[in-house]
Formats: C-alpha cells, structure tokens, sequence
C-alpha cells in the first residue's frame, strides 16, 4: 500500500516532466473599469477621475430651473489618446465638451440631436484633460453612459482640440497626418512652417523634421527668387507650389482651405461626397513663413435640409508637399482673372485641371506693342481648350481654339497683346447624358503652356481680328501675312479709303497655303454693317487668289478664310498684299 502511494505521487510529480514548461498567460483583461458616477461632480475640482479604460454610470439631473452638468478629468503619466462615448438620456439632447480649467469651452460635440449619442475619436490627454456633459435643455436629464478608452498615442494622427489655429496640429512638409471628421462641427487645424528665408534656412519644423521636404523647400524658393529677379516693374511676391492630398472619407463632403498667418484664405476647395481631394500648385507666399490647412465637412442638401455628415469610423489622409516643376508651376488659385499666373514671354508655366471644373488663368506681360504664340500641351483623360478673354464685370471671349482632342494640344497665333493679355485653360464641354459638362480631370498629368513674343511691326495680322471693329489695319502696298487657324478662323483686314478724292484702282493678290482652300472676299463697311463687293474664291488649297477693282473713297474690309470652314493650318502663313493698281 505504501508502495502505491509513492508511486501516485511519483506519476503526480512528475505529470509534465516530458512536456515543455507552460508559459504564464499574464494578467486576465478582466475588461473596463466600471464606476457610478458621484455627485457633486460640476466642476473641474470635483471631477470624477478617470485613469484607464472606464465605463461610467451616470445620471443627468432634470431640474428645470438649470441644467445638469457632469465633469470628467481623464489622466495619463504618459501622452496618450482617449476615444470618448456618451449616450443620451431618453429624450434629452446632450452635448459633449472638452473644458479647460478656467471652465472654457475648447470643443463642443453636438452633432446627433435629441436621443442621439455624441463621440470624440481622438482626444489629447497629455497629464490632463476635462470633459463635461451637458443638456441643452433645462428639465431634460436621466440615465446616461460615458465610455473613455484611452489607448497609446499613434504617430501621425491629429489630436483633438484642434478646431482653432492656437490649437492647430504641427506638421513637417511632407509628412503625412491622419485625422477624423468625428462630428458634425469638427474642424481639424494643421500648421506648416516654411523656410525662415529664400537661401534655404528654415524653421524648425516641429516634433518630426524631414530635411528632405526643407531641402526641396529651399531649392524651389531659389528657383522663384531667379525668376522674379530682373528689371522692370515690381515683381509680384514671391510664390511657392504646393500638393496638398487628402483621402476620401464615407458619406463626408470635405472642405479643405489654405490659410495665411492671418487666417486669410489663399485657396479653398471642396470634394464630391465620399471623395479626396488632389490639389496641384496651390501657391502660397514665401514672406508668409506659416500656413495653416484647415479640413471640415462641407454641408449636403439644400435649405434647411443642409447637414454636416460626420464619420468617427474611417480617418482621412492629408499630405502636403512643394512640387517639383518649381517657379515654373502655375499658382493656385488662379481661377478668375484678377487671379490670373503670371506667364513668362518666351517661357512656359505647368498647371492642372483638377479638381473637377479647376479653370486657370494666365497673364502676359509683353509691355508693348507685340504678337504672342501660345501653346497649351495635351494631357490624357482631359480635352483642354485655349482662350483669349477680355477681364471685366462681363468676361468676353475673344478667341477660343478647341481644334484637338484628349491628349491633343492647343494654340493660338498672333495675339496682340498691348500691353499685356489673359489666357484661360479648361476643359472643352462635352455630352453626357444630353447635357454639356465640364467635369474632366488630371490631378498627375500636368500641361504646358508656353508663350513666344515677336514686336508688332505691322507685319503680321492681329488676333482677335474675327469682326470689322477688330480688323488689322491694312496698308497699301504693304503685305500682311496671317494663318487660317484654329478652325472656322475668319480674318479681318481693314483699308481705310476714306480720304481719297476720287476712285482708287486697286489689285489685291492673296498668297495661299497648303491644306486650306483660302479664299478672299472684299467688302465695303457702311454703317457698321458689310455690304460684299468683290470674291475671288477659286477653292484650291495653295493657289493664288486675285482681286481687281476700282473703289470710291470709304472704308474696306478684306475678309480671308478656308473656303469650306473645315481646314486649318498653323505653320504656314497666307499672304494678302493690296496695291494701288494702273488698270
């Protein structure tokens, strides 16, 4: 018997002695703290304190001569971040509010209405942090739930409060953050500081640096500084261009701005629901040093039904970076003209469409008396057009060249510009659905526009010269040459007679050109209106055309174009030479 038992404990023992040692589990999560809320709990100083992972049991009291208030202080020997959850009491409407200890309001959560639950995904507490809930509404109150999870910080995401610019999260040049549109009046700040100066030096860039993002920094701003450098009129203010990209958030409309140290807004836009947003050469001023990137949600709806969509679920992505084309980048926004990019003569700027409907303008200076060939470059997805515009209340196209297609370049010829003019880049109009829109893009393709200016010296015909008023001035026995471009071109030429005592005999030989079928015809301008006087339209492309005839003294009007208005030819010039004739 005894025998037995030793050999029990012996197996007993040694039960695990050809297993390997079991490893210790740890402590059991044994879940969140769960506590009763405790009154007086009003105040910062009488706050319940909150340490770890808690769920409270609350009640809001329904005294109809002053609304219930009940305080939190959460705490943390380390920066950590707190996802806040309150429910509401049967038929009240609460607010959920981040306080500081003067009792101010820093951030107030509001967004669900009467029985609605209110949260706040990403709360700093650094040391400390209060939270109050409130009903709106005197006599409203009963049983609530407040949940904090306070979880290790994650680099990279915003931290709430930061709906002001003294709360506004730092952030390097490109360096991604990620934050939420966690309720309906969310606004998330985030403030970028740029070199201190042109030469490359720049501001400490926060808690993250990336001398990388300074470096390319500094190389654009000594590209726009040789830009701007020379004589002539003041330069405009130096320019720097920037990519700012943020992601999509579900059942949200974002609205992003660029904003001075001032907090006035140097360029704004808003998404389609549930989309980003790709924003190319947003410029931004180099004697700014800061600005500020502001993202809310935009309303939806019309009227009173308008509303806010929020989404504490899925964060969004914000990353903004100089691009690389430089002082040769368009500057956004550029979308009216008053706004209109600078464009160099005998140089080219790049831009984009994008987002969806983006416009842009450009100015060109010649500063005199000049001819300019401007060319706009083809990008994929998007069918651009090219115009010349007059800026005033009323814009006014004067000439527009929409010849191509996607991918398919644009240009002008000989447009006076005296002394400067406005050019604007768009999308073409196209069909859908029975409708004209305008709703292409390409926010990674960018397009060229490139400008060529000669002198006028009277050479060359004048675009716009598409009606009598705009004619070029023609000269007796001196020749003016021209293009039949873009397509259904119509060119104007003007010769004044109006001093001449008697008839003047005159030949008039029109150069063609290949492709098109000029033709020329001759009218007299009475009262503004043209009474046709003479055609030589033989309708071969490259043939001379020639016109004789004797006029009395008055104003004429030389009208050349493609015969058939579907050619057109920008290399080669025709040429129209009206002389005095002995015949």
């Amino acid at each position: 018997m005894r025998r037995l038992l030793l050999v029990a404990v012996f197996f007993n023992a040694c039960s695990t002695c050809d297993k390997g040692e079991a490893p210790d589990a740890g402590a059991v999560d044994a879940g969140p703290l769960v506590l009763d809320e405790k009154e007086p709990n009003n105040g910062p100083d009488t706050a319940l304190v909150l340490k770890s992972n808690t769920v409270v049991n609350a009640n809001l009291g329904a005294d109809p001569g002053k609304p219930d208030e009940d305080w939190y202080r959460l705490e943390s020997a380390l920066p950590r971040s707190a996802d806040v959850t309150v429910t509401a009491p049967n038929g009240a409407d609460i607010a959920l509010e981040v306080m500081d200890e003067g009792k101010n309001v820093v951030t107030q959560v509001n967004s669900g209405g009467v029985g609605a639950t209110e949260r706040l995904p990403n709360l700093d507490v650094s040391g400390k942090a209060w939270v109050r809930v409130v009903a709106l509404k005197k006599g409203a109150g009963g049983a609530y739930t407040l949940t904090a999870w306070l979880k290790d910080r994650v680099p990279g995401f915003e931290q709430e409060p930061n709906d002001r610019k003294v709360d506004a999260t730092p952030v390097p040049i490109g360096q991604a953050v990620s934050g939420f549109i966690g309720h309906a009046g969310d606004e998330d700040w985030y403030r970028y500081e740029l070199p201190n100066a042109p030469s490359g030096e720049a501001a400490a860039p926060g808690d993250a640096g990336s001398e990388a993002a300074d470096a390319s920094l500094a190389a654009a701003f000594e590209a726009v500084g040789a830009a701007d450098a020379g004589g002539g009129a003041a330069p405009e203010p130096e320019k720097l261009a920037l990519r700012v990209d943020v992601s999509g958030v579900d059942g949200v409309k974002l609205d992003l701005a660029v904003l001075t140290e001032a907090e006035a807004t140097l360029f704004s836009a808003k998404s389609n629901v549930g989309l980003g947003l790709s924003l190319r050469n947003v410029g931004v001023r180099v004697t700014d040093r800061v600005i500020y990137v502001v993202i809310k949600s935009s309303p939806t709806g019309a009227g009173k039904d308008a509303k806010k969509a929020f989404n504490a679920e899925t964060y969004y992505t914000l990353t903004v970076v100089p691009e690389e084309a430089g002082s040769s980048a368009e500057f956004e926004p550029n979308d009216e003209a008053a706004k209109a990019t600078e464009l160099p003569r005998d140089g080219y700027r790049e831009g984009f469409i994008s987002p969806r409907g983006d416009v842009d303008y450009f100015r060109l200076k010649t500063g005199g008396p000049s001819l300019a060939k401007v060319m706009v470059s083809g990008v994929e997805k998007v069918d651009l057009q090219l115009s010349v515009v007059k800026p005033g209340d009323k814009e006014e196209v004067l000439l527009k060249a929409n010849d191509g297609a996607v991918k398919e370049p644009e240009m002008l010829n000989n447009v006076s510009c005296n002394p400067d003019c406005v050019f604007r880049v768009e999308a073409a109009s196209r069909k859908v659905d029975g409708k004209w829109v305008k709703d292409d893009e390409n926010g990674d393709q960018a397009y060229r526009i490139t400008a060529t200016v000669v002198p006028d010296d009277g050479a060359e015909e004048r675009e716009p010269n598409n009606s009598p008023e705009t004619a070029t001035v023609l000269e007796l026995g001196k020749p003016v040459r021209g293009t039949v471009f873009p397509k259904k071109d119509i060119d104007y030429l003007k010769l004044d007679l109006s001093q001449r005592p008697v008839k003047t005999a005159i030949r008039a030989t029109l150069l063609g050109i290949l492709k098109v079928d000029v033709a020329l015809f001759l009218h007299r301008l009475e009262e503004g209106k043209l009474e046709l006087v003479g055609t030589s339209d033989r309708g071969k492309a490259d043939a001379t055309e020639t016109l004789r005839t004797s006029l009395e003294p008055g104003v004429y009007v030389f009208e050349v174009r493609d015969l058939k208005n579907r050619e057109a030819n920008f290399q080669d010039s025709w040429q129209l030479t009206v002389e005095e004739s002995d015949e």
